[in-house]
């Protein structure tokens, strides 16, 4: 059982000798196989048409200058780097719809047409044609920043050349077009939002102004109340003292009147009793006159002979002449009866013209005549012109006027103020791509040939190789069949 098993695992296992061996005995197949095909790569390389030549077009590039970006960022909506303005480029650059458009543009398929390739289809040619450009870089050394590398293959190399200038001018403008393009519209959409903002501080503004007009009007009515009720108050105290001094100046009247007729009185009775006073003088002078037979008067022997001459010194000195003597009887009784027919006392009171004058003007009181007849207060309280300035100046209120005839509230807002400052600023922005890049050109588009005779050297070198291997597997092969021959002749056995 043993043996076998020991048997089988030799028959197992491969015989590395008999490999080499049978590589060694297929040697020439081998060379033979491989030279064939070599010579067959060889004869088809040679066959081949001369294919033209092909260029390695390449323009070489950096990130744009520090100026550019600040050119770039003049305006407060962007805040770009060199970094972020050179990356948009890169994707502006790989856009195949930007290339194929300048392809288009600038004629290209009738100009690279002389290579004898169909254009029938262009759309086709042009998506052939793109992909071999390409955009590379190397690596930085020492701090100094490598350039970016665009590529492009093609046998005519400066219609390429000329292709490459184009696509990175075009992808320039368009990266800086890009960037002023936001700055338009964002300063479009800053407008747009300073017109809402107006408008709604507009609208506020009249509110106010509305709500301030509202509160003055309800101050000035107020107010108008308070100095209406303070005139009501000063007419009503005006008539009241007015009323009282009426009152006062008749008590007075009254007063003066009472003691004017008590002194009339008095006087009138003092006039009397002189009067009987005299008549009992007078009589008394009389029945002397009529007992000393005195008749008639001595008024005429004044001045007369030496018999008057008593006569004379009594009047030059003064010595008072007895009425008996000086009138007479006769003269004394008519003055008596003129006395006791006298009607009144009063032509002969002195003081009563006077007395009577004062009564005339104490009835025909002109101060009470004009406090009675007075219809209107106003022009004697003081404090009523000063009301009444009040009430004028609050219906002619300048502040109410103002706030009520005003059309536009937008120069009393001073939001409003800075946003019109804004909006000037902002329309006085007209974005130019002038002195703006998005790239600097390092090199211009340069062309070199790319060498034809590697690619057929490489068509010899894998057809020998490939050859060399396929000889070798033939060789494992017939190897392999001939050992299951040999096995089945032993088990026949």
């Amino acid at each position: 059982m043993n043996n076998d098993n020991s048997n089988q695992y030799y028959e197992d296992e491969i015989d590395l000798r008999q490999i080499f061996k049978s590589l060694k005995e297929r040697s020439r197949f081998i060379f033979g196989f491989t030279g064939v095909v070599t010579l067959i790569a060889i004869g088809y390389v040679l066959s081949l048409t001369a294919p033209p030549t092909q260029y390695k077009v390449e323009t070489a590039f950096l990130k744009p200058s520090e100026s550019s970006v600040i050119n770039l960022n003049q305006s407060s909506f962007l805040n770009e780097s060199a970094k972020s303005v050179f990356a948009k480029l890169l994707i502006n650059l790989n856009s195949r719809v930007l290339q194929g458009k300048v392809f288009i543009d600038g004629g290209y398929a009738e100009k690279l047409g002389k290579e004898g390739k169909p254009m029938a289809d262009v759309n086709s040619y042009i998506a052939e044609f793109t992909k071999s450009i390409s955009i590379t870089k190397n690596k930085s050394t020492a701090g100094v920043e490598s350039p970016h590398i665009l590529r492009a293959q093609s046998s005519n190399p400066d219609v390429v050349s000329k292709f490459l200038n184009e696509v990175l001018t075009a992808a320039d403008k368009e990266t800086v077009n890009y960037f002023i393009n936001i700055q338009m519209l964002k300063t479009a959409n800053r407008l747009n939002e300073i017109t809402t903002e107006r408008q709604l501080l507009l609208t506020r503004s009249k509110q106010d102004r509305l709500s301030q007009i509202k509160r003055i009007k309800e101050a000035d009515i107020q107010k108008l109340i308070e100095i209406n009720n303070q005139i009501d108050a000063a007419r009503l105290i005006a008539k009241q003292n007015r009323l009282s001094r009426i009152k006062r100046i008749k008590e007075a009247d009254n007063q003066n009147l009472i003691e004017i007729n008590n002194q009339i009185d008095a006087a009138r009775k003092m006039a009397k009793t002189e009067r009987m006073n005299q008549i009992v003088v007078l009589s008394n002078a009389a029945q002397l006159a009529s007992s000393l037979g005195i008749i008639e008067n001595n008024l005429n022997q004044l001045g007369k002979g030496t018999n008057n001459t008593n006569l004379n010194i009594a009047i030059q000195s003064g010595t008072d002449i007895p009425d008996w003597y000086l009138y007479g009887e006769t003269v004394l009784l008519e003055m008596i009866a003129l006395l006791i027919n006298r009607d009144g006392d009063d032509p002969y009171i002195p003081e009563l013209a006077i007395l009577e004058n004062q009564i005339r003007e104490i009835n025909n009181n002109t101060l009470l005549q004009t406090l009675e007849q007075r219809m209107d207060d106003d022009p004697y309280i003081p404090e009523l012109a000063i009301l009444e300035n009040q009430i004028r100046e609050i219906n002619n209120n300048t502040l109410l006027q103002t706030l009520e005839q005003r059309l536009d509230d937008s120069p009393f807002t001073t939001e409003i103020s800075q946003l019109d400052i804004e909006t000037i600023m902002l329309e006085s922005i007209h974005p130019d791509s002038t002195g703006i890049y998005a790239m600097q050109l390092y090199q211009a588009a340069t062309s070199e040939i790319i060498p034809t005779s590697s690619r057929n050297r490489l068509t010899i070198a894998l057809a020998f190789i490939g050859s060399f291997i396929l000889s070798i597997l033939l060789v494992f092969l017939m190897y392999a069949f001939k050992e299951e021959d040999v096995t089945s002749i032993q088990k026949g056995k």
